[in-house]
Parts: structure tokens; C-alpha cells; sequence
């Protein structure tokens, strides 16, 4: 059995979820979807139609790919990446256009050819958990950002891991496109020596934000009058999970479709946690100017922690330089690690190594993301594994306040009593202006 559905889309259905229905009948093994669109691109620019799929109850993936030939496969035993197996009930079953960016100067012609099967399918495969024994409170250094090819990434989920055992890491996150479709296999590579985390990357058409730490996936998809991206967050939060504004700065359409923070609701609003640092410092996603927006939101009172994610999608080039999250949590755990990020208990670095203590006048102590009461405070900044021409920088309210040479390591105590002074942190530069580490705040109130 087979259907055909074809259609256009123009400009105004730029940034729309267009619903295609159609009836799936009872014994169904095997659905298999084939997906076509012309042109793939309008002068220097890619069109960019993404993929959903949902069953009568519930959403069986998104294929953040963007090919103009695309194929899904769900049967009872196996899926294309993204998606996911399981049993196939009868009814109504919806396949989603996503219209990430449809240019102007000329119509977008599609079509699907829906294939359904009836044939035995393939035992599904079982992932059991891995585990990674606890080691305590400590320092552990990861990733937060990184995706396979159950989204746009060009290789699995092993390659990944190799990426992450390469760099020496402690722990490291999958955040594939609106699918959670990975983590089972993710999960069961967890071990003593490589702790596994996962999530999402929440993609929409105005930005992009990383559901950390959840299981089950949480509708994505704004919608105006209907949905805001305050109302996913809070479901997001509800069910467990850490919600990290990604890459803010980063250039938008039609250059990364959907890539720039735009919603004037979560600027930051509620929002907690923001990446300030994507892929290498000196990539395309802004990093200077994501800096800089975190300082004026902390100019403006919110208590706000700082990420960094490699944002990694294959094989980097090897002459790359990326930085890593070196999170103070109580052990060596999904939850632990998170908890930690939430609090602001992290620096960001890409070698160098921080401490960031402050002491009150009361005898009060506090480590980056905490806050110190009183008028008059102690700061202590400690660094080593430094490069020649490195700078260290104490920031107080987004001005530097004293900058010096930071040789191989060192350390420097400050005599703050500024009543104006709200937050201070370090950052290690390289000789050339580029960030190489940099501290999460201490917080100041009367």
C-alpha cells in the first residue's frame, strides 16, 4: 500500500509547521517515507525543510538534516536515526514540514511517497545502562554540546565518545536536534572511565536553547498565541531538566536558520543558565558578542551562569582549540554535574586552570556562583597551565578592573569596597584578545 502527497511553498510559509495527514491501517510492520524538494537552494543560500513525525499518541522524531532527498524508516524493530521503533498503531499519523528557511525568488516544490508494510519486522535492539561508579566531591570536566547522526552530525554515537575520550573528559552530553533517539544507546555507554549525559537541543525558528538531563521529549515547536518558549522551558524544568540558552550571538537567517537568540521573553526572563561560548572561541557563533550580552544581563541583576559546548557534529579539525565546562560538583553524575552548572560552580577553559574564592568582612567564604554578603570582600584568583602572552583579566561589572601578564600560574588577591560592585570574575586572554578561561561570578548584595 502507498500514498502520494505533493504541494509548494512560497516565502510566506517561511518558519511554519505544515501538517500532512494521512490513515495508517490496522497490522502495519513498516512505514517508509520518501521525501522530496526543488530547489535546494536560491542563489548562495540552502532551503531548509526538516522532518517530523508523529503517531495518534505521541512524537516518533525529527530528521534535523535539511536534505532535499530525505528517507524514514519506522517499523516495529528499527528506525532511521532521529526516529524511533516501536509498535505502529493504526489511525491518524501526521508528517510535519518544518520550514526552517524557504528564500524568496522562487516556489519550493514537494512531495512524499508513503510506503506501508506488512512483514515481519526485526527484534528491536535492548540498550541496558551503563554506570560509573561515584568518585566524590571534585572538579570534573566535560562537554555539554555535541550531536551524531540522529541529527546533523556526521558520525554515531560512538564517535562521539572517541572525541570525548580523546580530550581526556569526565563527562560528556548528547544534544542531537529535537530527538532524543540516541540516548538509549548513549546511556549504555556510561562507564567508570567516561560518565554519559543527554538531552536535547531545542530548535525552533528563533533560537536555540539545550534541554539538559530528561529522558521523555518535550514539545518544541513555538507557537504564536499558543505556545512561548517561557511555557517550554517551564515544562522542561518541571520534568527534571536544566534549560541552557545556546549560542545567543550566533548569526541568524538566512546564514544559520534559527541560530540567534530572539525571544523577548527569555531575554534572559527566567532563563538561568547561557552558553557563552560555542564550538572554538573564533568560530562563527559570535562568542565576543555572547560575552558581552551576558555581562549587560548581569548588569541588570540577574544571577546567571556561564557554559561553554564544543556544539561538536564530526571530526574536528585537529589544529582546533576547544574549551570544556570544569564543573565543582558533589560526584560524578548526571544530576550532580547539572546541579553544579545551575549553581554557577564552573569555569569555562580551553587549558588554563582557575580557582575564584571570595572572603566578607564577616569571615563569610563563596566560589564562583555564589554570593557574598557585606560591604568589604577579599578576591583570590589562582591560574596555572598558561601559555606565554597570556593576560589575566579581573572583571568587575563587565569593566576590567586590573589586567597583568599570567606568566605560567599565579595567584592575586583583590580588596574590594566598592558599594556599586554587584559581580566580579577573571578571564584568561591570549595575546591576541582571544578568551582562554574564564570564571563564573561571585555575586555581591549588602
Amino acid at each position: 500500500m502507498s500514498l502520494h502527497i505533493e504541494g509548494t511553498l512560497i516565502d510566506q510559509d517561511n518558519h511554519r509547521h505544515i501538517a500532512h495527514h494521512f490513515t495508517l491501517p490496522e497490522g502495519v510492520t513498516r512505514l517508509d517515507i520518501d521525501f522530496e524538494y526543488v530547489p535546494k537552494r536560491v542563489d548562495k543560500y540552502a532551503n531548509l525543510l526538516t522532518l517530523s513525525l508523529f503517531d495518534p499518541q505521541v512524537e516518533r522524531g525529527t530528521g534535523h538534516r535539511g536534505q532535499p532527498h530525505q528517507h524514514v524508516m519506522v517499523s516495529t524493530g528499527a528506525a532511521t536515526p532521529g526516529y524511533q521503533a516501536g509498535a505502529l498503531p493504526s489511525g491518524t499519523w501526521n508528517i510535519i514540514i518544518n520550514s526552517n528557511l524557504i528564500n524568496p525568488g522562487s516556489p519550493v516544490n514537494y512531495h512524499f511517497d508513503i510506503t506501508f508494510g506488512f512483514d515481519p519486522q526485526p527484534e528491536p535492539i535492548v540498550w541496558m545502562n551503563g554506570t560509573t561508579q561515584p568518585r566524590g566531591t571534585g572538579w570534573y570536566r566535560g562537554d555539554l554540546h555535541g550531536h551524531t547522526v540522529h541529527s546533523d552530525g556526521s558520525w554515531d554515537v560512538d564517535g562521539l565518545l572517541g572525541f570525548a575520550r580523546q580530550n581526556q573528559l569526565d563527562f560528556v552530553t548528547l544534544t542531537d536536534h529535537n530527538t532524543l533517539s540516541a540516548l538509549p544507546q548513549m546511556d549504555s555507554r556510561s562507564s567508570d572511565e567516561l560518565l554519559t549525559m543527554g538531552g536535547f537541543e531545542l530548535t525552533t525558528f528563533y533560537g536555540h536553547a539545550l534541554a539538559l538531563g530528561i529522558r521523555q521529549l518535550v514539545d518544541w515547536r513555538v507557537r504564536p498565541d499558543e505556545r512561548t518558549m517561557t511555557q517550554i522551558k517551564a515544562e522542561i524544568e518541571a520534568s527534571g531538566g536544566l534549560f541552557v540558552i545556546a549560542h545567543p550571538m550566533a548569526p541568524g537567517d538566512p546564514i544559520c536558520t534559527g541560530c540567534q537568540w530572539e525571544y523577548d521573553d527569555l531575554m534572559p526572563g527566567s532563563a538561568r543558565v547561557v552558553e557563552i561560548w560555542n564550538e572554538h572561541w573564533d568560530s562563527s557563533s559570535n562568542n565576543e558578542e555572547a560575552l558581552q550580552l551576558w555581562y549587560q544581563w548581569l548588569n541588570q541583576g540577574y544571577t546567571l551562569a556561564a557554559t561553554v559546548g564544543t556544539d561538536i557534529h564530526g571530526e574536528p579539525n585537529p589544529n582546533l582549540e576547544f574549551g570544556f565546562n570544569h564543573v565543582f560538583a558533589g560526584s560524578l553524575s548526571e544530576k550532580a554535574i547539572l546541579e553544579a552548572v545551575r549553581q554557577g560552580h564552573n569555569y569555562l577553559s580551553s587549558g588554563p586552570q582557575l580557582t575564584f574564592t571570595g572572603t566578607s568582612s564577616s569571615a563569610t567564604t563563596a566560589m564562583m556562583g555564589d554570593v557574598l554578603h557585606g560591604k568589604t570582600c577579599q578576591i583570590t584568583g589562582c591560574w596555572s597551565a598558561c601559555r606565554e602572552g597570556d593576560i589575566v583579566r579581573f572583571i568587575v561589572n563587565g569593566q576590567v578592573k586590573d589586567e597583568f601578564s599570567a606568566d605560567t600560574s599565579g595567584e592575586h588577591t583583590w580588596q574590594l569596597d566598592d558599594n556599586s560592585a554587584t559581580w566580579c570574575l577573571i578571564e584568561v586572554r591570549d595575546q591576541n584578545g582571544s578568551l582562554r578561561a574564564i570564571t563564573n561570578p561571585i555575586f555581591f548584595q549588602p
